[in-house]
Protein backbone atom coordinates (compact mmCIF):
# COMPACT_ATOMS: atom_id res chain seq x y z
CA UNK A 1 0.00 0.00 0.00
CA UNK A 2 1.37 3.43 -0.83
CA UNK A 3 1.77 5.94 2.06
CA UNK A 4 -0.30 9.30 0.98
CA UNK A 5 2.03 11.23 3.32
CA UNK A 6 -1.22 13.33 4.74
CA UNK A 7 -2.19 14.55 1.37
CA UNK A 8 -5.36 14.23 -0.29
CA UNK A 9 -6.53 12.44 -3.55
CA UNK A 10 -7.12 14.73 -6.29
CA UNK A 11 -10.80 13.46 -5.91
CA UNK A 12 -10.99 15.06 -2.45
CA UNK A 13 -10.34 18.68 -3.18
CA UNK A 14 -12.99 21.05 -3.87
CA UNK A 15 -13.77 21.57 -7.22
CA UNK A 16 -13.65 25.45 -6.91
CA UNK A 17 -9.93 24.56 -5.40
CA UNK A 18 -8.64 22.70 -7.98
CA UNK A 19 -10.52 25.35 -10.55
CA UNK A 20 -8.37 27.80 -8.38
CA UNK A 21 -5.02 25.68 -9.19
CA UNK A 22 -5.54 25.52 -12.58
CA UNK A 23 -6.04 28.94 -13.35
CA UNK A 24 -2.78 29.53 -11.22
CA UNK A 25 -0.95 27.47 -12.86
CA UNK A 26 -1.95 28.47 -16.78
CA UNK A 27 -1.11 31.86 -14.94
CA UNK A 28 2.35 30.40 -13.73
CA UNK A 29 2.98 29.19 -17.67
CA UNK A 30 1.89 32.14 -19.53
CA UNK A 31 3.66 34.56 -17.64
CA UNK A 32 0.63 36.70 -17.01
CA UNK A 33 1.29 37.19 -12.96
CA UNK A 34 1.00 40.42 -11.42
CA UNK A 35 3.30 42.81 -12.63
CA UNK A 36 5.91 43.91 -10.76
CA UNK A 37 4.88 47.11 -10.50
CA UNK A 38 8.07 49.70 -10.85
CA UNK A 39 7.68 53.17 -11.43
CA UNK A 40 10.55 56.13 -10.90
CA UNK A 41 10.34 57.32 -7.39
CA UNK A 42 10.55 60.94 -8.97
CA UNK A 43 7.41 60.81 -10.86
CA UNK A 44 5.35 59.96 -7.54
CA UNK A 45 7.45 62.41 -5.38
CA UNK A 46 7.08 65.65 -7.04
CA UNK A 47 3.58 64.99 -9.11
CA UNK A 48 3.03 68.72 -10.06
CA UNK A 49 6.50 68.96 -11.47
CA UNK A 50 5.41 66.98 -15.24
CA UNK A 51 2.33 68.84 -16.12
CA UNK A 52 -1.13 68.90 -15.31
CA UNK A 53 -2.51 66.58 -17.03
CA UNK A 54 0.63 63.71 -15.84
CA UNK A 55 -0.01 65.22 -12.47
CA UNK A 56 -3.38 64.36 -11.80
CA UNK A 57 -2.71 60.37 -13.03
CA UNK A 58 0.99 60.91 -10.63
CA UNK A 59 -0.75 62.46 -7.41
CA UNK A 60 -3.12 59.29 -7.47
CA UNK A 61 -0.98 56.91 -8.11
CA UNK A 62 1.42 58.79 -5.55
CA UNK A 63 -1.53 58.52 -2.81
CA UNK A 64 -2.29 54.84 -3.48
CA UNK A 65 1.52 54.21 -2.62
CA UNK A 66 1.41 56.11 0.67
CA UNK A 67 -1.73 54.54 1.64
CA UNK A 68 -1.19 50.94 0.78
CA UNK A 69 2.05 50.54 -0.37
CA UNK A 70 4.87 48.58 1.46
CA UNK A 71 7.25 50.59 4.00
CA UNK A 72 10.21 50.52 1.84
CA UNK A 73 8.51 52.40 -0.70
CA UNK A 74 6.65 55.03 1.24
CA UNK A 75 10.06 55.56 2.85
CA UNK A 76 12.10 56.38 -0.39
CA UNK A 77 9.40 58.75 -0.97
CA UNK A 78 9.68 60.95 1.91
CA UNK A 79 13.06 60.53 1.66
CA UNK A 80 13.48 62.28 -1.99
CA UNK A 81 11.11 64.75 -1.00
CA UNK A 82 13.43 65.97 2.06
CA UNK A 83 16.08 65.71 -0.18
CA UNK A 84 18.57 68.41 -1.43
CA UNK A 85 18.59 68.70 -5.29
CA UNK A 86 15.34 67.70 -5.60
CA UNK A 87 15.64 70.04 -9.00
CA UNK A 88 18.15 67.88 -10.96
CA UNK A 89 15.72 65.11 -10.21
CA UNK A 90 13.16 66.66 -11.73
CA UNK A 91 15.42 67.54 -14.70
CA UNK A 92 16.40 64.13 -15.44
CA UNK A 93 12.69 63.11 -15.52
CA UNK A 94 11.94 65.83 -17.78
CA UNK A 95 14.13 65.20 -20.26
CA UNK A 96 13.33 61.65 -20.19
CA UNK A 97 9.79 62.17 -20.96
CA UNK A 98 10.82 64.69 -23.85
CA UNK A 99 11.86 62.29 -25.63
CA UNK A 100 9.32 59.08 -25.10
CA UNK A 101 7.80 58.22 -28.56
CA UNK A 102 5.11 60.17 -30.11
CA UNK A 103 1.67 59.18 -30.75
CA UNK A 104 2.73 58.77 -34.19
CA UNK A 105 5.60 56.54 -33.72
CA UNK A 106 4.03 54.59 -30.90
CA UNK A 107 1.07 53.42 -33.47
CA UNK A 108 3.34 52.41 -35.67
CA UNK A 109 4.82 49.04 -35.35
CA UNK A 110 8.16 47.14 -35.13
CA UNK A 111 9.53 44.46 -36.02
CA UNK A 112 11.53 41.52 -34.52
CA UNK A 113 13.48 38.91 -36.47
CA UNK A 114 15.46 36.09 -33.88
CA UNK A 115 16.65 32.76 -35.52
CA UNK A 116 18.84 31.07 -32.27
CA UNK A 117 21.80 32.77 -34.35
CA UNK A 118 20.90 36.41 -34.94
CA UNK A 119 18.51 38.73 -33.46
CA UNK A 120 17.28 41.35 -36.16
CA UNK A 121 15.36 44.49 -35.27
CA UNK A 122 13.78 47.08 -37.54
CA UNK A 123 12.82 50.14 -36.82
CA UNK A 124 10.10 52.95 -38.75
CA UNK A 125 12.04 55.52 -36.48
CA UNK A 126 15.22 56.98 -35.36
CA UNK A 127 16.30 56.07 -31.88
CA UNK A 128 17.36 59.73 -30.69
CA UNK A 129 21.13 60.39 -30.86
CA UNK A 130 21.64 56.36 -32.58
CA UNK A 131 24.91 56.63 -34.95
CA UNK A 132 26.00 52.69 -35.95
CA UNK A 133 25.66 51.41 -32.55
CA UNK A 134 23.03 50.48 -29.77
CA UNK A 135 23.16 48.93 -26.43
CA UNK A 136 20.61 46.53 -25.93
CA UNK A 137 18.81 44.68 -23.32
CA UNK A 138 16.31 41.87 -23.34
CA UNK A 139 13.94 39.93 -20.57
CA UNK A 140 11.64 37.11 -21.89
CA UNK A 141 8.54 36.72 -19.23
CA UNK A 142 9.25 33.89 -17.25
CA UNK A 143 13.11 34.20 -16.74
CA UNK A 144 14.88 36.46 -14.07
CA UNK A 145 17.92 37.45 -16.06
CA UNK A 146 18.32 40.53 -18.18
CA UNK A 147 20.59 39.87 -20.99
CA UNK A 148 22.64 42.43 -22.50
CA UNK A 149 23.89 42.80 -25.78
CA UNK A 150 25.64 45.34 -28.37
CA UNK A 151 23.58 45.66 -31.53
CA UNK A 152 24.89 47.06 -35.31
CA UNK A 153 23.22 48.66 -38.09
CA UNK A 154 22.86 46.64 -41.53
CA UNK A 155 21.45 47.10 -44.33
CA UNK A 156 18.34 45.05 -44.62
CA UNK A 157 18.16 42.23 -47.04
CA UNK A 158 15.50 41.41 -49.13
CA UNK A 159 13.55 38.70 -47.36
CA UNK A 160 13.48 41.49 -44.43
CA UNK A 161 11.87 44.10 -46.55
CA UNK A 162 9.29 41.67 -47.71
CA UNK A 163 8.49 40.46 -44.23
CA UNK A 164 8.01 44.48 -43.14
CA UNK A 165 6.29 45.07 -46.13
CA UNK A 166 3.01 42.15 -44.95
CA UNK A 167 3.88 43.06 -41.20
CA UNK A 168 4.40 46.67 -41.23
CA UNK A 169 3.30 48.62 -44.13
CA UNK A 170 4.47 49.42 -47.62
CA UNK A 171 6.80 52.13 -46.16
CA UNK A 172 10.52 50.86 -45.93
CA UNK A 173 12.02 50.84 -41.94
CA UNK A 174 13.72 53.50 -40.73
CA UNK A 175 16.83 51.40 -39.17
CA UNK A 176 17.93 48.14 -38.85
CA UNK A 177 20.43 46.43 -36.29
CA UNK A 178 21.83 43.09 -35.59
CA UNK A 179 22.63 41.48 -32.19
CA UNK A 180 23.61 38.15 -30.65
CA UNK A 181 21.47 37.03 -27.70
CA UNK A 182 22.39 34.17 -25.89
CA UNK A 183 21.60 30.76 -27.16
CA UNK A 184 19.48 29.73 -24.38
CA UNK A 185 16.91 32.36 -25.83
CA UNK A 186 15.78 30.31 -28.92
CA UNK A 187 12.23 29.22 -29.05
CA UNK A 188 10.89 32.31 -27.31
CA UNK A 189 8.68 34.22 -29.14
CA UNK A 190 7.77 36.82 -26.75
CA UNK A 191 10.45 39.53 -25.39
CA UNK A 192 11.11 43.14 -24.01
CA UNK A 193 13.99 44.80 -25.83
CA UNK A 194 15.44 47.93 -24.91
CA UNK A 195 17.45 50.16 -27.39
CA UNK A 196 19.64 53.01 -26.22
CA UNK A 197 22.02 54.44 -28.54
CA UNK A 198 25.59 53.12 -27.38
CA UNK A 199 28.50 55.87 -28.09
CA UNK A 200 32.09 54.93 -29.33
CA UNK A 201 34.19 57.83 -28.18
CA UNK A 202 33.84 60.80 -25.60
CA UNK A 203 32.36 63.56 -28.15
CA UNK A 204 29.34 61.04 -29.24
CA UNK A 205 29.01 59.68 -25.32
CA UNK A 206 28.44 63.61 -24.82
CA UNK A 207 26.43 63.93 -27.45
CA UNK A 208 23.92 61.09 -26.76
CA UNK A 209 24.19 62.53 -22.72
CA UNK A 210 22.67 65.63 -24.13
CA UNK A 211 20.16 64.57 -26.56
CA UNK A 212 19.81 60.34 -26.47
CA UNK A 213 16.66 58.24 -25.68
CA UNK A 214 15.52 54.80 -25.39
CA UNK A 215 13.04 52.95 -26.81
CA UNK A 216 11.29 49.26 -25.43
CA UNK A 217 10.07 47.14 -28.16
CA UNK A 218 7.52 44.47 -26.85
CA UNK A 219 6.93 41.40 -29.55
CA UNK A 220 3.55 40.47 -30.20
CA UNK A 221 2.70 36.80 -29.58
CA UNK A 222 1.11 34.52 -32.70
CA UNK A 223 -1.99 32.14 -32.30
CA UNK A 224 0.76 29.44 -33.08
CA UNK A 225 4.31 29.24 -34.17
CA UNK A 226 3.19 28.44 -37.58
CA UNK A 227 2.33 31.61 -39.14
CA UNK A 228 3.45 32.45 -42.44
CA UNK A 229 5.19 35.06 -41.03
CA UNK A 230 7.55 33.31 -38.80
CA UNK A 231 9.99 34.04 -37.14
CA UNK A 232 9.72 37.66 -38.24
CA UNK A 233 7.35 39.66 -34.89
CA UNK A 234 5.59 42.56 -34.65
CA UNK A 235 6.35 44.24 -32.02
CA UNK A 236 4.84 47.05 -29.70
CA UNK A 237 6.66 50.46 -29.40
CA UNK A 238 6.79 51.59 -25.75
CA UNK A 239 8.61 54.20 -23.56
CA UNK A 240 11.94 53.13 -22.26
CA UNK A 241 13.24 55.42 -19.09
CA UNK A 242 16.67 54.85 -19.80
CA UNK A 243 18.50 58.11 -18.37
CA UNK A 244 21.75 59.37 -19.69
CA UNK A 245 21.74 62.53 -17.16
CA UNK A 246 23.68 60.73 -14.75
CA UNK A 247 27.49 59.35 -15.36
CA UNK A 248 29.42 56.95 -13.18
CA UNK A 249 31.68 58.53 -9.90
CA UNK A 250 34.63 59.61 -11.95
CA UNK A 251 36.52 61.03 -8.73
CA UNK A 252 34.81 58.65 -6.47
CA UNK A 253 34.01 61.55 -4.13
CA UNK A 254 30.52 62.96 -5.52
CA UNK A 255 28.05 62.77 -8.79
CA UNK A 256 29.86 64.15 -11.58
CA UNK A 257 29.69 67.42 -13.46
CA UNK A 258 29.56 66.45 -16.76
CA UNK A 259 27.17 63.30 -17.59
CA UNK A 260 29.20 60.60 -19.86
CA UNK A 261 26.13 58.38 -21.36
CA UNK A 262 25.72 56.01 -18.07
CA UNK A 263 22.62 54.89 -17.12
CA UNK A 264 21.09 56.15 -13.96
CA UNK A 265 20.54 53.33 -11.06
CA UNK A 266 16.92 52.28 -10.53
CA UNK A 267 15.17 54.63 -9.03
CA UNK A 268 11.90 53.01 -8.39
CA UNK A 269 9.25 52.69 -5.79
CA UNK A 270 6.38 49.47 -5.94
CA UNK A 271 2.88 50.68 -6.63
CA UNK A 272 0.58 48.02 -5.23
CA UNK A 273 -2.57 48.77 -7.28
CA UNK A 274 -1.97 47.16 -10.87
CA UNK A 275 -4.28 49.33 -12.86
CA UNK A 276 -3.09 52.84 -11.33
CA UNK A 277 0.49 50.93 -12.16
CA UNK A 278 -0.73 50.97 -15.85
CA UNK A 279 -2.34 54.23 -16.40
CA UNK A 280 0.87 55.67 -14.49
CA UNK A 281 3.55 53.64 -16.78
CA UNK A 282 1.22 54.65 -19.92
CA UNK A 283 1.91 58.19 -19.11
CA UNK A 284 5.51 57.90 -18.24
CA UNK A 285 7.45 54.41 -18.80
CA UNK A 286 7.44 51.05 -16.73
CA UNK A 287 10.27 50.74 -14.29
CA UNK A 288 11.07 46.84 -15.66
CA UNK A 289 10.87 44.86 -18.75
CA UNK A 290 8.90 42.52 -17.17
CA UNK A 291 6.18 45.08 -16.80
CA UNK A 292 6.72 46.05 -20.48
CA UNK A 293 5.50 42.87 -21.29
CA UNK A 294 2.74 42.76 -18.82
CA UNK A 295 1.08 46.07 -20.14
CA UNK A 296 1.73 45.58 -23.93
CA UNK A 297 -0.81 42.61 -23.47
CA UNK A 298 -3.16 44.69 -21.40
CA UNK A 299 -6.51 45.10 -24.26
CA UNK A 300 -6.82 48.93 -23.18
CA UNK A 301 -3.20 49.61 -23.61
CA UNK A 302 -3.37 51.60 -26.06
CA UNK A 303 -6.22 53.37 -25.08
CA UNK A 304 -4.22 54.58 -21.47
CA UNK A 305 -1.87 57.30 -22.80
Amino acid sequence: MHERHGLPDIAEIPEDAVDGLHRAMRRDVEGRDQPDGWIDRTLLAFPDAFGADRGRVFTAVRECVLRSGDERSRTRLHELERADGAGGAIARVRRILERRPSAVERADPAMVHYTGDELTIALAHPVPAAGARLAVRMQIPRHPETIYAGARRIDPSPTLLERWSALCGARTPHSVWRCDPPTWCMGQHEFAIEVVPNPSGFNEAMWIAASGGGRVLVTRRFESAGSAHWPFMPATVMPSGWSYLRGDRTMGMDQPSMPNGAPAPSDCVHVPDDDLFALCAAHAWPGSLRDAIWLQRRGEYRLLH
